[in-house]
């Protein structure tokens, strides 16, 4: 039998509070099987219950794995390169949860994922089992170098993340259409998805910032938000079981209110950037005979794109987009030019009559124009 030294670090010793998440990482290392388990004791599983399945014990293994390198566990080298292969292969799981969310019909399949994208995985789950045959000595070597903060073999560890970074970048590109700011607004599932996608990234970052200074902090504090993550993943099925299949239901609502959308392939916050610069550079909004139409052309955009820009950016309508800035603008001259009639402010606002002139004050403000002008006055 492996003799099994274990080594408490300087800086573990030192700070008695970090056992907090230390503790807190034994535990995730705990939780990530039981979930595991939970996902495939259910009567009927699905792609989805079998890809959460696998992604559970990813993250159970790489607290593993991160605890071992903590505690110097280096006769035990394969549970520390155990990250490798898991880290590759966490990538193609959230993409494989994502595509379901998208498309119900590919829980059909046996894992929601085409055989291309088990290719990386496999080769890099290949060359770690490979580590197995006769030369162990070499690869503790290997691990005693890393750890004393060469750059010697750092390349290796790269590996998983360029392959996970990637993965994400093509989950956030295909899930944009869930994180307008309307969809957040009103659907719970999506900020959810958006706290998992956020965390995700968090985690790993600062995970792979141990590379730069082979600081063991940053594992711990990456195995705790791993432990953290399943806690919520935990709290999120007991609280809300059928959580995925909202998702589901959001995501394919969301995709049929943008599917004609006339402003796909464009750059939203650039379109967004120009439309509120031109208003309160220009002041366009002061001009009586300003349209949707007139406005459209000064920036580009036929009357239609400019509409859903507006709705959907700013959530409201033209009238009420612009009567906005009338009415700010108009705050600001009834208490600097107190000489002058409302009326007069009224029309150089943009406003073609008092009447319409009152009416929008009083609407968003709250009072009348002539008692806003008294209260701030005094």
């Amino acid at each position: 039998m492996q003799n099994l030294s274990i080594s408490i670090p300087a800086w573990l010793s030192d700070h008695p509070v970090l056992w907090v998440p230390v503790s807190f990482s034994i535990f995730g290392t705990y939780l990530g099987p039981l979930l595991c388990i939970g996902q495939n004791v259910l009567e009927r599983k699905t792609a989805l219950n079998r890809l959460l399945s696998l992604l559970f014990i990813c993250l159970g293994l790489l607290q593993v794995s991160g605890l071992c390198f903590i505690f110097g566990l280096y006769t035990l080298p394969h549970l520390i390169l155990l990250h490798i292969p898991v880290l590759s292969s966490i990538g193609p799981i959230l993409y494989g949860i994502h595509k379901i969310i998208q498309n119900s019909e590919v829980e059909k399949s046996a894992f929601g994922l085409s055989a291309k994208h088990a290719v990386l995985p496999s080769i890099v789950w290949f060359f770690f089992f490979l580590s197995f045959l006769p030369g162990e000595e070499k690869i503790k070597e290997g691990i005693l170098i890393f750890a004393s903060d060469s750059r010697a073999y750092d390349f290796i560890f790269y590996i998983p993340l360029i392959i996970l970074a990637g993965y994400i970048l093509g989950l956030l590109r295909g899930t944009r259409i869930l994180f307008k700011f309307g969809v957040l607004k009103e659907e719970w599932t999506a900020r959810v998805l958006l706290y998992i996608i956020i965390a995700t990234i968090l985690n790993h970052s600062i995970g792979g910032l141990f590379l730069l200074g082979k600081n063991s902090i940053f594992l711990l504090i990456s195995a705790s938000m791993m432990a953290l993550s399943l806690c919520v993943s935990y709290l999120i099925g007991r609280r809300y079981p059928a959580y995925f299949q909202n998702l589901q239901e959001v995501a394919r609502v969301t995709n049929q209110k943008y599917a004609r959308s006339l402003l796909q392939g464009m750059d939203m916050q650039v379109l967004r950037e120009n439309l509120l610069q031109t208003m309160e550079r220009e002041k366009l909004f002061k001009e009586e005979e300003l349209s949707l139409a007139s406005l459209a052309d000064e920036l580009g955009l036929s009357s239609h794109q400019l509409s859903e820009l507006i709705n959907q950016e700013m959530g409201k309508n033209f009238s009420a987009f612009v009567n906005e800035y009338r009415i700010k603008e108009a705050c600001h001259l009834l208490l600097e030019t107190e000489d002058r009639s409302i009326l007069d402010i009224a029309y150089e606002v943009g406003f073609r009559s008092k009447t319409s002139f009152h009416r929008a004050f009083t609407k968003q403000v709250g009072v009348p124009p002539s008692e806003f002008r008294e209260k701030k006055g005094k």
